[in-house]
C-alpha cells in the first residue's frame, strides 16, 4: 500500500508536468562543474553550490541515476560523479591511502564512460572520453586552472567549451544511457510485480532516499543473508519491478526536499501528500503540521492565501470552515519514518480523506487551546515543552511518534506526555525562567493538561470536562486548590508586590504533593497580607473557595489527574485575576520558539 500510494504521487507529478526525474535519471545535488574542450583538456573547474539559509549546499540537477553502492568495489556512476571515482583518489576508514581501491576507481570510471560512450558521433563524448585518457591518477590539479571546487568534494558533472548546457544533457548521450539501461534490465530476473502486479523485470537494489545527510537509507533492501528466503538474493525476496522501484524512491526523495510536504520531529521524519493535485489542502496539513511552514511562504496566490488564512482562523477557535470549497473527500497520505543509517524504518502509515484529517486537527486543537494563548502551538512547540531545558536533543523519541498518531488517529494523548508537562513543572518551580527559555506553567503545558483529561474523559463516555478559560462551578477537589493557591499568591503579590522567591517558588511541589501540610500555613500567611494591602477581594475570593472544597478538608495528596488539574484551575484563576498585566507574567511563554531560534 505503500509503494502503491508513492507510485502514484510520481505519477501525478509527472501528469501535472512537474520538474521530476523521468526513469533512468535522478535529481541529485552538484557540487562542481568540468569545463572541457574537444581535445579533453580542462579549462575550468566551476562551483555549482547555491546559498540557503545563509550555507553553500549543492544545487539539485536531473542527472544519470547514480547505481546504488556497496561492498569494496562499488559501481561507477555515470557523468555526475565525486572526484575520488574520476582521479583516483581513495582511503580506508583509518585515514590512509588505498592504492587498491583508488585504481580500480579510476579504472571502473574510465571503463564505464567507454562503454557507454565508445563510437558515439558526437563532439561531447569523444571530448570526455579523451578526458578520461588524460587524467593523473591522485591528482585532479591542471597547470593553469583553479581546481580548488573540487576540494570540498561532492558530486561533479561536465560541460563542453561553448556549450550552455552540460553534457548530460546532449541528445545522442541522453539516448546512449537509454540503450545502455535496457541491456542492463534484460539481464534482470522477470517476476510479477507486487507493485503493479504486472511482469517485469525485478530490481535488485533499490535506491536510496534523499534527504536524510550524510545517511542514504533504502526503504526495500536484503543485505544479509538472514533476510533473505527460498534461496532468493537480494530485491527477489520481495519482488517490486524496476519501474516501480525507481517511482517510489524518486516520489519518497522528492516529498523529503519539499518542506511542504514533510516534517521533521526530534529523529522521525512525517511526509505527506494528496492523492490529487490538491494546493490549498496540502498547504493547509504543512501548516497544521510543521513548525517552519507560513502561510505567507507557501508561494499561493492572494486570494488563495487569504482564503487559508481564514479557514485556520475557523479552526483555532475549534470549529470546522463552512463553504471553503476545500475537497473534503480527496484521500490522504501521512508516512511516519526514522533511518538507522542505513535503512528506513516505518513508524505508521495513515490514510483518511482530507475532511477526516481536518476534523481530527480541529479536535486537537479544541482540546488543547487555553486562555491567553492566541496561537495554537504546532506539534514541535508542544514536544519542546516536555524537554529539560526545552532542548530539541531531550525530547523522547517515543513521545514524538505517540503524539502524531493520537492526533491523527483521535485517540488519548500519551500519558508519558502528560506525565512529562507535569514533571517539568514540578522540576522547573522556583527556577529562573531566562535559564529555562520559559515559564514553568504555561499556555502549551497547561493546554495538553486539560487535552489529555478532556480527550480521556470523552473516550471513556464521561461528562466531566476542564473548560477552555476559568469555571467557577467547577467542584473538583484539584482544581479548586489550584485557583486558591493563585488567589493566595495574589494576595502576597498586593501586599509585598514582586519578591525574589514567592508562594509558588517555594511552595509548588509541596502543594501538589501534600496540600494537608501547606494550605492551613499559607492561609494564615493570607491573612497577614491582606490585611496589610486592604484588598479584601482576595480575602472574600479564598473564602468562596475553601468553602467549595469537600467537607473532609484538604486532602492529604493528590493523585496524578488531581494535580493536572491543579495546574489548570491555578492557570484559569491567575489568569482571571490580572488579565491586564497577563503579559509577563509567570504563567506566560516567551517568543513562541522554533528550529532556528529555538529560545
Amino acid at each position: 500500500m505503500i509503494l502503491q500510494a508513492l507510485c502514484g504521487y510520481y505519477n501525478r507529478l509527472l501528469k501535472a508536468g512537474e520538474s521530476i526525474a523521468l526513469p533512468g535519471c535522478a535529481r541529485v545535488g552538484v557540487s562542481s562543474c568540468i569545463v572541457i574542450d574537444i581535445n579533453g583538456n580542462v579549462i575550468s573547474v566551476r562551483t555549482l553550490k547555491q546559498t540557503q539559509d545563509k550555507k553553500l549546499v549543492p544545487t539539485p540537477f536531473i542527472v544519470p541515476e547514480p547505481p546504488k553502492r556497496s561492498g569494496k568495489k562499488p559501481e561507477p556512476a555515470f557523468l555526475c560523479e565525486n572526484p575520488g571515482f574520476i582521479f583516483g583518489i581513495h582511503h580506508d576508514k583509518s585515514g590512509e591511502y588505498d592504492k587498491e581501491g583508488a585504481q580500480y576507481r579510476f579504472d571502473a570510471s574510465a571503463c564505464k564512460h567507454a562503454e557507454i560512450l565508445g563510437g558515439l558521433d558526437d563532439e561531447g563524448a569523444q571530448a570526455l572520453l579523451r578526458f578520461f585518457d588524460k587524467r593523473n591518477m591522485g591528482s585532479y590539479a591542471v597547470d593553469g586552472v583553479d581546481t580548488s571546487p573540487l576540494d570540498e568534494g561532492g558530486n561533479v558533472i561536465f560541460q563542453l567549451q561553448g556549450d550552455s548546457d552540460f553534457i548530460h544533457n546532449r541528445p545522442t548521450i541522453k539516448r546512449a544511457w537509454e540503450q545502455y539501461r535496457k541491456k542492463q534490465s534484460a539481464k534482470a530476473d522477470i517476476g510479477q510485480c507486487l507493485v503493479t502486479g504486472e511482469l517485469l523485470p525485478i530490481a535488485r537494489l533499490h535506491s536510496s532516499i534523499g534527504g536524510f545527510g550524510q545517511d542514504k537509507p533504502t526503504l526495500v533492501g536484503f543485505n544479509q543473508k538472514s533476510f533473505e528466503s527460498y534461496g532468493k538474493k537480494q530485491g527477489l525476496n520481495a519482488p517490486v519491478s524496476e519501474a516501480a522501484a525507481f517511482q517510489y524512491t524518486t516520489a519518497l526523495s522528492s516529498l523529503m526536499k519539499d518542506r511542504l510536504h514533510h516534517i521533521r520531529l526530534h529523529g522521525d521524519t512525517v511526509v505527506f501528500w494528496a492523492e490529487d493535485a490538491m494546493p490549498i489542502e496540502e498547504s493547509l496539513a504543512a501548516v497544521f503540521l510543521s513548525s517552519e511552514a507560513r502561510v505567507d511562504d507557501i508561494g499561493l496566490d492572494e486570494v488563495s492565501t487569504e482564503k487559508i488564512r481564514g479557514i485556520l482562523a475557523t479552526l483555532y477557535k475549534g470549529k470546522l470552515p463552512v463553504d471553503s470549497e476545500l475537497n473534503l473527500d480527496a484521500r490522504f497520505y501521512l508516512l511516519g519514518m526514522t533511518n538507522n543509517k542505513t535503512r528506513l524504518v516505518i513508524r505508521f502509515f495513515h490514510v483518511a480523506s482530507f475532511g477526516n484529517l481536518l476534523e481530527r486537527v480541529r479536535q486537537h486543537y479544541e482540546d488543547v487551546v487555553v486562555v491567553g494563548d492566541h496561537n495554537v502551538p504546532s506539534i514541535y512547540r508542544i514536544l519542546l515543552e516536555t524537554a529539560v531545558r526545552r532542548d530539541s536533543d531531550n525530547v523522547a523519541p517515543s513521545l514524538e511518534r505517540a503524539l502524531m498518531q493520537s492526533i491523527l488517529f483521535g485517540t488519548n494523548y500519551p500519558y508519558s506526555l502528560y506525565q512529562a508537562m507535569l514533571r517539568r513543572i514540578r522540576a522547573e518551580g522556583g527556577q529562573d525562567p531566562k535559564k529555562l527559555k520559559g515559564y514553568p506553567i504555561n499556555p502549551v503545558r497547561v493546554g495538553i493538561l486539560k487535552g489529555y483529561l478532556n480527550r480521556k474523559n470523552r473516550i471513556d463516555n464521561r461528562k466531566e470536562r476542564m473548560t477552555m478559560a476559568l469555571n467557577p462551578d467547577e467542584r473538583d477537589k484539584g482544581y479548586l486548590l489550584g485557583r486558591l493557591f493563585a488567589v493566595l499568591e495574589k494576595a502576597q503579590k498586593d501586599a509585598l508586590g514582586n519578591v525574589n522567591a514567592s508562594i509558588v517558588d517555594k511552595y509548588l511541589n509541596s502543594a501538589l504533593a501534600t496540600p494537608q501540610m501547606v494550605f492551613p500555613m499559607l492561609l494564615t500567611l493570607s491573612k497577614k497580607h491582606n490585611a496589610k494591602s486592604g484588598n479584601f477581594y482576595n480575602d472574600k475570593l479564598t473564602g468562596e473557595i475553601v468553602n467549595q472544597l469537600p467537607s473532609s478538608g484538604f486532602p492529604i495528596n493528590l493523585n496524578p489527574e488531581e494535580q493536572g488539574r491543579f495546574i489548570i484551575g491555578y492557570y484559569h484563576q491567575n489568569v482571571s485575576l490580572t488579565p491586564q498585566e497577563r503579559i509577563g507574567q509567570r504563567m506566560l511563554c516567551p517568543q513562541t520558539p522554533t528550529r532556528n531560534n529555538p529560545n
